[in-house]
């Protein structure tokens, strides 16, 4: 698929990413961008619920946008996604996939009939003589993938790849890139950190692979949902009094309405960051030499203002939010590429 057109979409429950675009080397090239709301009821943690619909409203707009484009890509992030790094003997492959089923059943109460797993190899090395290689498994639901793929179908699509959140941004951090213009570095240990409306989700990259990736449950909902019980108002207007109204580098603002719903963001925001560290300090004692150097914070919530300070004064690291990438060529059009980076990352096709 290098050098043809994809449409790569990436579903949530309350948007959905619709990214055109091609492969090019190591550039992925963006023609369009576009954010369509996701039909209410259609869409849960993964699951596609009414097909119809959600096929319905995407045709929709891609008549709109007068994009034809047939290969079609879908990238996702979900709880019932697994995602576990286990260490196993070097084998021949046909062994491997046995070996590592075997020990991911031990691991995971589940019938692994009902799943689809894939594994990458992060590193070899040798213990007590043995050969072993340090891998990343993902265990996908069988189910989910198939609504994906039957959604394509409706589309009239041709099914190029499903991708998971987690692989897509791995894609994006390669060797030279840079990020909002400054050198990103492979000897880097970096928590790459999606803040989504239902999740968020964090993701380690070392050397180039993603080494330890959770979903955590909190996002920008959340803020939305308390805003409105404090306020006795809509969600849909508690968002746009989050929009409106946030800055968490102040303490307090002008007028009693704005600073209750700032107060409302920041407690969320710490909720977020309480669960961050944990996942950091946990990835930190999992072995020894493991470190995070830097966060990129990305997403839908990573634009509320004041909250990549308010989380750097908090963890005591860098975060820096992602704004451009080098390798994301976007001149066509004016695109804030942040919150398409699952979707653009998805397109890209490892040779």
């Amino acid at each position: 698929m290098f050098n043809s057109k994809v449409l790569s979409l990436d579903i949530g429950s309350k948007n959905t990413k619709i990214v055109l675009g091609s492969q090019s080397k190591k550039n992925v090239i963006i023609e369009k961008a576009i954010t369509m709301i996701t039909p209410e009821g259609c869409y849960n943690d993964g699951n596609i619920i009414d097909i119809t619909k959600l096929k319905s409203e995407i045709l929709d707009v891609l008549q709109v946008e007068n994009i034809k484009c047939r290969n079609i890509i879908i990238t996702t992030k979900s709880t019932s996604v697994i995602n576990r790094d286990i260490d196993v003997p070097i084998a021949k492959k046909e062994d491997m996939d046995a070996i590592i089923k075997f020990q991911m059943e031990r691991y995971l109460p589940i019938v692994f009939d009902d799943y689809i797993t894939q594994y990458t190899v992060l590193e070899e090395f040798e213990d007590e003589g043995i050969k072993q290689a340090k891998v990343t498994v993902v265990v996908y639901p069988k189910i989910m993938a198939e609504g994906y793929y039957n959604l394509i179908k409706e589309l009239k699509g041709n099914a190029v790849a499903l991708d998971i959140s987690s692989n897509s941004i791995n894609k994006l951090f390669i060797e030279g890139v840079k990020v909002n213009d400054e050198n990103y570095s492979l000897e880097d240990t970096v928590a790459v950190i999606d803040l989504g409306y239902d999740f968020t989700n964090v993701n380690i990259i070392s050397d180039g692979n993603v080494q330890f990736t959770r979903i955590i449950n909190y996002g920008g909902a959340h803020i939305d949902i308390d805003i409105s019980k404090q306020l006795s108002i809509s969600e849909e207007e508690a968002e746009n009094q989050k929009l409106k109204c946030c800055n968490l580098e102040r303490e307090s603002l002008s007028d009693k309405q704005s600073s209750i719903v700032n107060d409302i963001a920041k407690a969320q925001v710490r909720n977020w960051i309480q669960e961050i560290e944990k996942l950091l300090n946990y990835y930190k004692s999992k072995e020894q030499g493991n470190k995070i150097d830097k966060i990129y914070i990305y997403g839908g919530s990573s634009s509320l203002k004041g909250i990549e300070t308010y989380i750097k004064d908090t963890m005591n690291l860098p975060v820096t939010q992602i704004q451009n990438l080098s390798n994301v060529k976007c001149s066509k059009i004016d695109v804030k590429s942040s919150i398409y980076l699952n979707a653009i990352g998805a397109i890209i096709r490892l040779r």
